[in-house]
């Protein structure tokens, strides 16, 4: 992930961090303002509903008292009851009928019954169907003589009524003439009374099975009432169908306890209109910001990143080896501090880069003149030697000849020496020439060979043998091999030099009869101070295997296990240019 993430540019990853931003405070505003939104229409759920009740109330408590004084005045009025006493359905109708068309509305019921709750008579229209059986007489009879009110139902539907007992003086205490009821029933009319009163809300009457009335559709409130019988929450009301909250109260009976319930729902539909428009702004008003942010991030990111693209071509140039590059300086806020910071780095580079130099030249110059000290050891001492010898006595003229001979040769040595040195002082390079192998291993023998010497050189080299190398380098590097092998046979002994043909190299292997190398020091033979000499400075063969790499060849210690030390001089076959048979040491030597 982290990867993935790093190879996004700089400035997408700003736009990124930026309206990841946005979109959270957005999502925060948004979600903060619909939670607001839902208080608020929460509150006016509550204060509706509680304008839906107190409607509710209202118009109950009107109607009770109408239907209590009206009950309670026709049982009072002497005519009326010398009605109620004749027990006659017709007379009864007569007397009372008048009266209750003037004090009741056209929904009122009355009904006059017996003190055994049977039916005398019937004033109003009762087109609801309120029947006697519907009055539980002998179960609120205790009650009596107060009047009392309260819903009743049968299959008919649900009633409001209100009971007032009508009594007589008799021999023994007061009678029971009659029971006046008069009531309403609970129909869609009465439900949109009270949406009158308050038209937020709708009211449905119901109980665990069906309803009574509503003001909505039926197939609206399909469900409801086993949706209400569920249960409710510590506030009275859940939402129905995700768009109304419902409030439910108890409707009590004439017996006493819940007859049935009144459901009063406030609708959300306008608030969810509410809070889909605010949904709705809030994702343009993200849009909006996402894209201004989307400008004015490019724009300061780029103002911002000019000056880290400066430092990055200026870390490109100085990777490059360009230690003059410069950054621009200004301001002075933590960019302008860090590009200075870069310009003096710059410039410590540049002095360390400068100092490295001049020691590298200096270390060039202390390793050719290392170099030429042990280059000169040999033909100084071929010059020393045979000077000596010609200065200390008479010698026979072939021998003063030979001694000569060997003193103009290590002289001459000597001057190619020094000519390589001034072509490289000068910083010229001389060019490889075509050389015959066994030409170069001859001069090389001829170097380190002394009139007294007691070690004998066997060469079994293909005399036709030519490569393409540096003479006097290549010359240096058998000259090494060969008075390495002379200093370490105090007692004398043979140098015997073979070749190898392979596929892609010529091998030259020198082999001495000596006591071989330490084995301490086998390993680290060729780098450069590791010598088994006590007057040795150990660069000799560190310095001929770099010769032999620089024409493409090696130098290594060869470990076959025989006595003795043995060297392999290898010579790449681009170099070679022809070959013939190789004779024998033992042909050379004979």
């Amino acid at each position: 992930m982290k990867p993935a993430f790093g190879a996004v540019p700089l400035r997408w990853r700003v736009f990124l961090a930026t309206s990841t931003t946005v979109t959270l405070l957005f999502a925060l505003a948004g979600w903060g303002l619909e939670q607001y939104l839902i208080s608020v229409a929460d509150d006016s759920a509550r204060a509706e509903i509680q304008a839906s009740i107190r409607a509710y109330e209202a118009i109950w408590r009107a109607r009770t008292q109408v239907l209590l004084a009206t009950t309670a005045v026709m049982g009072a009025m002497s005519d009326v009851r010398a009605a109620f006493e004749t027990q006659d359905e017709r007379t009864i109708r007569d007397s009372a009928q008048e009266l209750w068309s003037r004090v009741s509305d056209q929904a009122a019921v009355f009904l006059v019954l017996n003190p055994h709750g049977r039916l005398i008579t019937t004033l109003g229209d009762n087109v609801a169907g309120l029947s006697a059986s519907t009055i539980p007489v002998e179960a609120i009879s205790e009650k009596f003589p107060a009047q009392l009110s309260g819903y009743v139902r049968d299959k008919t539907g649900l009633f409001y009524v209100v009971l007032t007992p009508v009594y007589v003086q008799g021999s023994r205490g007061p009678l029971l003439l009659n029971i006046l009821c008069a009531g309403f029933p609970i129909d869609d009319r009465m439900g949109r009374e009270l949406k009158t009163l308050a038209p937020e809300s709708d009211f449905v009457f119901l109980d665990k099975e069906r309803i009574f009335a509503s003001t909505l559709d039926r197939h609206l409130v399909a469900g409801l009432p086993a949706f209400v019988q569920s249960g409710l929450d510590s506030t009275g009301k859940r939402l129905w169908r995700d768009q109304f909250i419902v409030f439910h109260r108890d409707l009590e009976g004439i017996r006493g306890g819940p007859m049935a319930e009144l459901g009063i729902l406030y609708s959300y539909a306008h608030v969810r209109t509410s809070l889909m428009k605010l949904r709705r702004v809030v994702a343009l008003a993200w849009v909006l910001t996402v894209a201004a942010g989307l400008l004015i991030s490019s724009y300061m990111t780029r103002r911002l990143l000019a000056p880290v693209k400066l430092l990055d071509k200026a870390a490109s140039a100085v990777g490059a080896g360009n230690y003059h590059h410069r950054v621009p300086v200004q301001g002075t806020d933590e960019l302008s501090r860090f590009a200075q910071t870069f310009n003096n780095m710059c410039e410590s580079i540049e002095r360390a880069q400068a100092e490295r130099i001049r020691q590298e030249q200096m270390n060039t110059i202390g390793r050719l003149g290392t170099s030429l000290v042990h280059d000169l050891r040999n033909p100084l001492a071929a010059i020393y030697g045979g000077a000596e010898m010609l200065v200390d006595g008479n010698l026979p003229a072939d021998q003063t000849r030979r001694i000569a001979g060997a003193i103009y040769r290590a002289s001459q040595r000597v001057q190619e020496l020094l000519r390589d040195l001034l072509n490289i002082s000068r910083g010229e390079r001389s060019e490889p020439e075509l050389c015959r192998l066994k030409d170069l291993i001859e001069v090389a023998a001829e170097a380190i060979a002394a009139p007294n010497s007691n070690v004998s050189v066997e060469i079994a080299v293909d005399p036709e043998i030519e490569v393409v190398v540096h003479r006097t380098r290549v010359e240096r590097v058998f000259t090494n091999l060969f008075s390495n092998a002379v200093e370490a046979m105090h007692n004398g002994g043979r140098v015997i030099i073979t070749q190898r043909l392979g596929g892609d190299y010529v091998d030259v292997f020198v082999s001495d009869t000596g006591p071989g190398i330490p084995a301490e020091i086998r390993s680290n033979l060729l780098r450069p101070f590791v010598t088994g000499k006590r007057s040795g400075l150990g660069l000799g063969l560190a310095l001929s295997r770099q010769t032999m790499t620089d024409v493409g060849g090696d130098l290594s210690l060869v470990n076959d296990g025989n006595p003795g030390a043995r060297f392999c001089v290898r010579f790449p076959k681009s170099g070679v240019v022809a070959r013939h048979t190789i004779p024998s040491p033992q042909e050379i030597h004979s």
